[in-house]
């Protein structure tokens, strides 16, 4: 046999045992990624005490280093139980939560069983990504194959997650394929640059968290359950794109800048900025008339991208940001300490509910909570032409305390009909505006009048009666030697196992 003839014998036969020895993406990562299966059971807050049907979801879960698995908080609010597998075994182990984030949409379980990760690999997310390329998406089947699919990264945006309050960027994808947003693992060239955490089939869409997001996460020290790692500015801006407007402040013609609409109390901003304050730079960046500023990497992005995600340019909790304003037509340099998005300054709560059970009063068949948007969606998907105009107002322009507030609108949800409360069956979602002449700010404060909890209202724990005013005008009063028997009866009529629940 000629030597030439056996080199090529060799080279093909040697090309044909590689090219079948190959690994395929799905099996580079079939160890990086693992089947998580989640079941929860949400409050009902227009009958509280009575929970809703227990809901399952799959999802897909990112292994992590130190033995971790990442999920989105999104996916496991209310849980009651949550089980992983991995590709090769059949036996769902059980996990729990040891840190989430609503901010950032991230949660981190953990296995008792450390064997699980034996032949396990925690998945590398790229520092940097590229917003405008193709990419591969790993998803999950109903048995726990990886499936791959095709998309397009088409530019990168901010805006707040599912249950968070503070924008953070997310990626754009395109894709024409059938996904879920439940964690699908995100490729450029086998590298991981994201997690989908939400997908419009109608629109062939949807909306990825950035590798560099999920990196400043998982590399906390997770010290506490709940909490966040992503500052919030504390403030919200309008454009100024008029010269008359610019004129008015005292602003150049050539000089840009926005105008602050909004200063929340306990944030970042509170006794820093103040409204009809013009940012002209801000983390050193100059701010144009829409709130943008050129990041070297990702283009035009908004300002809240140096506070909320900075960490490249020195910015994260508890760091000082410089910020340049125009103050009564005058140049001024502030420096305000970066903290997280402060719960406390919500009124009506709308993005998450911390976890927390809804928190609820019946008292002689009132039932009493807080206004929630939660409560409001109750009504199903066109709450909004459904509920009441004064109460959806309220939600849109009214969602935040005041600077020194710190208190909740109390509802009187509905009215559960027995003899005692004749005339009063037809009241629903009405705000109780005070009780015995003294402002509710907390549905706590409201148990008090009825000579029970935190001290608050002082006289009305002697008074023989209660007397509550809502905002619609009507006066309920309550005779309180007679509530216990009332409360005995339509607890047990309506099968409520707890009267309050705080």
């Amino acid at each position: 046999m000629k030597p030439n003839f056996l080199a090529a014998l060799v080279l093909f036969l040697s090309s044909y045992i590689s090219l079948f020895s190959l690994d395929t993406i799905e099996d580079k990562f079939k160890n990086t990624v693992v089947q998580v299966k989640i079941t929860t059971q949400a409050p009902n807050f227009l009958f509280p005490w009575q929970p809703k049907k227990p809901q399952t979801y799959g999802a897909v879960g990112a292994v992590i280093a130190n033995k971790r698995i990442l999920v989105f908080s999104s996916l496991i609010d209310y849980y009651t139980s949550i089980e992983v597998k991995k590709f090769s075994s059949y036996t769902a182990i059980p996990a729990k939560v040891i840190k989430i984030d609503y901010e950032s949409n991230l949660t981190v379980l953990e296995v008792t069983d450390k064997d699980f990760f034996n032949d396990l690999v925690p998945v590398q997310f790229e520092a940097k990504i590229d917003p405008f390329k193709p990419v591969s998406i790993l998803q999950l089947d109903n048995s726990g194959s990886i499936q791959n699919s095709k998309g397009r990264l088409t530019g990168l945006d901010m805006e707040s997650y599912p249950m968070g309050y503070t924008e953070l960027p997310f990626v754009h994808l395109n894709s024409n394929e059938k996904l879920e947003g439940n964690g699908e693992l995100i490729l450029d060239k086998e590298k991981a640059v994201g997690m989908l955490y939400r997908f419009t089939a109608s629109k062939n869409s949807g909306k990825v968290i950035p590798s560099f997001v999920i990196n400043s996460f998982i590399k906390q020290k997770f010290e506490k359950t709940k909490g966040t790692i992503f500052p919030y500015k504390g403030f919200k801006f309008r454009p100024i794109h008029d010269l008359a407007t610019k004129e008015y402040f005292g602003l150049d013609k050539k000089t840009d800048g926005v105008l602050i609409a909004e200063v929340i109390p306990y944030s970042s901003a509170d006794n820093h900025l103040q409204l009809n304050d013009i940012i002209l730079e801000y983390g050193g960046m100059k701010i144009d008339s829409q709130g943008y500023f050129k990041h070297p990497i990702y283009g035009k992005q908004y300002l809240s991208f140096l506070a909320h995600s900075g960490e490249e340019f020195g910015f994260k909790m508890g760091s000082k940001i410089p910020v340049k304003i125009l103050r009564n037509k005058k140049e001024e340099m502030l420096s305000m300490s970066l903290k997280a998005f402060p719960y406390k300054a919500v009124k009506i709560p709308y993005m998450n509910n911390e976890g927390k059970e809804p928190e609820y009063l019946v008292r002689g068949g009132f039932i009493f909570a807080e206004l929630s948007e939660f409560l409001m969606r109750e009504f199903g998907s066109s709450w909004r032409s459904r509920i009441d105009k004064k109460l959806l107002y309220l939600n849109d322009y009214y969602r935040m305390n005041k600077k020194g507030e710190t208190g909740r609108y109390v509802l009187l949800v509905q009215v559960l009909p027995d003899d005692s409360n004749n005339g009063y069956h037809s009241l629903s979602f009405d705000i109780v505006k005070s009780v015995n002449g003294v402002p509710v700010t907390s549905i706590r404060q409201l148990d008090s009048a009825f000579g029970n909890g935190e001290s608050g209202i002082q006289e009305s724990v002697s008074s023989k009666f209660v007397s509550l005013q809502t905002e619609n005008g009507t006066e309920i009063v309550l005779d309180k030697s007679t509530l216990k028997e009332i409360d005995d009866r339509i607890q047990k009529k309506f099968g409520i196992e707890k009267l309050k629940n705080f």
